[in-house]
């Protein structure tokens, strides 16, 4: 959608921890409404309130990374079991917070993994907050500025930090080994939307001056509507060594954001999306390209249509069966490569193709090596 260029402390007040779901309800209003459950957990697994800040979503807590010095906000979504598993960070596009991808962020809490969404400072919904003095060009300039980019990945890096350590999730990574290069950690996958695709690239080896973006404790990754400015810049991700899931759409393209009488757009042609994955080392890539689904279809949430103008004549009523597919491939996808013992032999990446295929719409088209 974009052209390329001290953790606050915690104390020992435990909280409940709600979770979210998005159901998706295709009526006449073809609306997408958030029902919330609230869910206490075990004594033993409770997390803890920051020592300042207020809250409306208590599984949603601000850290700080002591380097940067950027407050970065972390919704974390758990399993109902708590045992051994993966965990997931997902990159939200620009101008999106912590809801973004909740539709399949959700369904691989439900699968069974921990999910963590994070919503960077200054390419956040912050970008909304205007005024006379500051327009929505200038807060997107802002938030496009070639700074940000590797600001992003540096936020992924350290809120890997943080989880790795965080007390309330060693009961889901004690034991489940099998990260790469390091049985002592879990595996870990990371996914995002645009921006947050960008943020992924680039995390996984793309990433522009490169190699100091690079985070070698990522498993394997999903691009949802992946992007390049330039053939060369695309060839770039010859350098990525891990499983890499492109996923876009055949109206992929532009997308305008407005606020009052403001407006940018931003995007690039279908073919610059196709571009990461033709240029991703063979053996481990694949794509898929969504049957009538545009950009802000991979927002996996609601679009508020007075920020959001998606270019495209694209009726919202498609959206729960587009995220159905989409949660459920990407899912099989993490199942695939982040759960111990699965991926590598021959019979089982065939088997795991043709499940895939079975997963995928009729008029979707589905790449592998």
């Amino acid at each position: 959608m974009i052209r390329q260029p001290g953790m606050t402390a915690f104390t020992a007040k435990p909280f409940q921890a709600v979770r979210r779901r998005l159901i998706a309800i295709c009526g006449a209003s073809a609306l997408v409404a958030k029902v919330s459950a609230a869910a206490n957990l075990p004594e033993n697994l409770r997390s803890t309130q920051p020592a300042s800040g207020r809250r409306a979503d208590p599984d949603t807590s601000e850290i700080e990374d002591p380097k940067t010095k950027r407050k970065i906000k972390l919704k974390l979504r758990l399993p109902a079991q708590a045992k051994p598993t993966a965990l997931i960070l997902y990159s939200p596009g620009l101008g999106s917070g912590v809801s973004n991808g909740a539709d399949w962020c959700e369904a691989w809490r439900e699968a069974g993994y921990v999910v963590a969404t994070l919503a960077h400072p200054v390419t956040d919904d912050g970008i909304w907050s205007t005024n006379k003095s500051r327009s929505l060009k200038m807060t997107i300039a802002e938030a496009i500025a070639s700074p940000q980019y590797a600001l992003r990945v540096k936020d992924c890096s350290y809120a890997l930090d943080y989880l790795l350590k965080l007390p309330l999730l060693m009961p889901y990574f004690e034991q489940s080994g099998g990260g790469k290069s390091d049985s002592s950690r879990p595996r870990i996958g990371i996914a995002g939307h645009s921006y947050g695709a960008l943020t992924v690239q680039s995390i996984t080896g793309q990433g522009q001056g490169g190699k100091g973006l690079l985070d070698p404790r990522i498993d394997a990754a999903i691009a949802l509507s992946p992007s390049a400015m330039s053939q060369e810049r695309a060839a770039a991700m010859s350098q990525v060594k891990v499983p890499f899931f492109c996923v876009t759409g055949d109206l992929d393209g532009h997308v305008t954001f407005k606020k009052d009488a403001d407006s940018v757009r931003l995007g690039v042609p279908l073919s610059q999306r196709q571009w990461v994955y033709s240029h991703l080392p063979k053996g481990k890539r694949q794509e898929l390209l969504v049957a009538q689904a545009d950009h802000m279809t991979f927002a996996g949430e609601p679009i508020d249509a007075e920020h959001f103008s998606r270019d495209v004549s694209v009726s919202e009523q498609n959206n729960p069966k587009t995220w159905a597919r989409i949660s459920a491939m990407t899912t099989a996808f993490w199942d695939f490569y982040l759960k111990a013992g699965v991926a590598g032999a021959t019979e089982k990446r065939s088997a795991y193709i043709e499940r895939m295929r079975a997963l995928a719409g009729p008029q979707d088209q589905l790449k592998f090596d």
